[in-house]
């Protein structure tokens, strides 16, 4: 009975993912990185925008063997990382480049920086990334870090596999609580926008944004709505 009344409240936060975003998969052949709308089942494709992510991106599996760098190769839809040793239980993929915009006639270069994690458990974790979520070690307890420091009284979106979205912000700990009432894939997002400027490797920029999402599988729970079918846009 609490596990419907969790999942009717969650009804109650109905709407639409709003930017895109990364995120991680497991699959029988390793883990696919994707770039689109989670919610949507929404997955960029190659020609398209998956080529803007020249390099590709980088990814490590952890647990196990340990810190492992991943092999990557570009699919028509994701990149496919394989490589994780046996007993993974978080891989981490990320990239970083500076792009330009005119601004008001002034050139404006911003560093972006586009990262996912996917976790096999709600295990207690660090963050490795300039912007992590991770498990805290009790299924549905996050916490959000940035620079390594638990970022309060951020804006983070939890979205299911079907679709259905929930808008929550941290605590002054950089903490939420998130009900999962149904099984499948979740996903978390949060993004960051920080006016510090700086240089990347050889190019300068005057501000960075950083986005980031975290998803897991919860193996118990109610039968959810189907997944959406896949969407590849024509660029």
């Amino acid at each position: 009975m609490r596990i419907v009344i969790a999942a009717l409240l969650w009804l109650s936060f109905a709407g639409a993912a709003s930017a895109h975003a990364l995120w991680l998969e497991p699959d029988g052949e390793g883990y696919q990185l994707y770039f689109g709308e989670f919610g949507e089942n929404l997955r960029e494709g190659s020609p398209g925008l998956l080529d803007r992510f020249e390099p590709v991106p980088a990814a490590k599996a952890f647990g196990g063997a340990g810190d492992t760098p991943l092999k990557a190769e570009k699919k028509p839809t994701s990149f496919l990382f394989t490589g994780a040793a046996d007993g993974t239980t978080s891989v981490v993929a990320d990239q970083a480049r500076v792009t330009e915009r005119k601004q008001n006639d002034k050139v404006v270069r911003t560093l972006g920086r586009y990262s996912a994690r996917y976790v096999a458990d709600f295990g207690e974790r660090k963050p490795i990334i300039p912007l992590d979520i991770v498990p805290t070690g009790t299924p549905g307890r996050f916490k959000v870090f940035y620079d390594g420091k638990p970022l309060p009284k951020a804006k983070v979106e939890v979205v299911t596999e079907f679709g259905w979205t929930r808008e929550l912000k941290t605590d002054d700990a950089g903490g939420i609580e998130v009900a999962l009432p149904w099984k499948g894939t979740y996903a978390i997002e949060v993004a960051v926008a920080d006016g510090t400027p700086g240089t990347h490797g050889s190019q300068p920029y005057d501000g960075m944004r950083f986005v980031t999402m975290l998803t897991f599988k919860v193996a118990e729970g109610l039968v959810a709505p189907p997944r959406p079918p896949v969407v590849t846009p024509k660029r």
